[in-house]
């Protein structure tokens, strides 16, 4: 399977709403309240700063998986400071897993990070998600736990960050 990864489109922000719901409720990796904010993909859509990306399959235009990079002054950075980007919100269709869809995706954002030219890339994750962290040490990401945070007092993030310089 070959995968494309672009900005999505206006007439895929209902798959994509769906598709991100379906895996973070099915992962229980999120409260009811954020499932909210994950149905909304048109806001990540239209924020400034903001690229809403898409991983299709390159023989059926079906949708895999899809992330948010956020770029300094995006609306959408939770973790980033300053120069910094970040990546978010990043889902695979369960069916996907396993064939680099996750990983291409990050790459994606990274490549986007380099050409504009930014010290470096963070990210949130939770501490159950020991795949996800492998996959991103793996990459070149390193624990960052002097950044962990917590957006309410039940939830624990860890953060990671690549840094380009």
């Amino acid at each position: 399977m070959d995968v494309v990864v672009r900005e999505a489109r206006e007439a895929e922000l209902g798959e994509i709403s769906e598709m991100t719901v379906e895996v973070f409720a099915t992962e229980s990796l999120v409260s009811p309240e954020y499932l909210e904010t994950l149905r909304d993909a048109r806001a990540r859509w239209t924020a400034p700063e903001t690229i809403l990306l898409v991983a299709l399959d390159d023989g059926t235009d079906g949708l895999l998986g899809t992330v948010v990079y956020a770029r300094p002054g995006s609306p959408l950075q939770d973790l980033a400071s300053g120069a910094e980007a970040e990546f978010r919100m990043l889902a695979v269709t369960p069916a996907a897993r396993g064939r680099g869809v996750g990983e291409t995706l990050v790459q994606a954002c990274i490549a986007q990070a380099k050409r504009d030219e930014l010290p470096r890339i963070v990210l949130s994750t939770g501490p159950e998600m020991t795949a996800a962290h492998r996959l991103y040490e793996r990459m070149g990401f390193r624990r960052a736990t002097e950044r962990d945070w917590s957006p309410s007092p039940e939830i624990e993030l860890y953060a990671y960050v690549m840094d380009f310089q």
